[in-house]
């Protein structure tokens, strides 16, 4: 969001939609991201329930992509991503260029380590034998 303030204290045309965007997700993100990913894998592995792990892999691999898109940076979609950064750069915007680099780099860290626990619990899923198919004991 900050980086968002910057962008559109420098004149960008897209700024207005960036910053509103941005202030969304701020509200947004944080409960969806307890109700439809952390709280399932907090119930998968402590309950050991193949449907948790699925509702996590479901909507972990959306914010994937999400993450994915907000690295991008598409101008007017909330984003300080790499094309926002590089287009701050080329007009000579250094002030909101460098708030976005950070941001960009915060969106990689955060997107890099989604993917090593998501890599990390489909493991766990695998080793524990979890299915889709509830099997009845003999």
């Amino acid at each position: 969001m900050i980086a968002c303030i910057f962008i559109l204290t420098s004149g960008s045309s897209g700024g207005g939609s960036d910053l509103g965007s941005s202030i969304g997700y701020l509200f947004i993100i944080p409960p969806l991201s307890f109700l439809l990913w952390y709280r399932p894998i907090y119930n998968g592995y402590m309950k050991e329930q193949a449907l948790y792990y699925y509702l996590y892999f479901f909507f972990g691999g959306w914010h994937l992509l999400f993450s994915l898109y907000m690295i991008i940076g598409i101008p007017s979609t909330g984003s300080a991503g790499l094309v926002q950064t590089i287009r701050m750069f080329i007009q000579g915007h250094l002030a909101a260029a460098i708030i976005g680099t950070f941001a960009a780099v915060g969106w990689i860290v955060q997107g890099a380590g989604n993917a090593f626990f998501y890599r990390q619990i489909w493991a766990h899923r695998k080793a524990a034998g979890h299915t889709s198919i509830r099997r009845r004991p003999n």
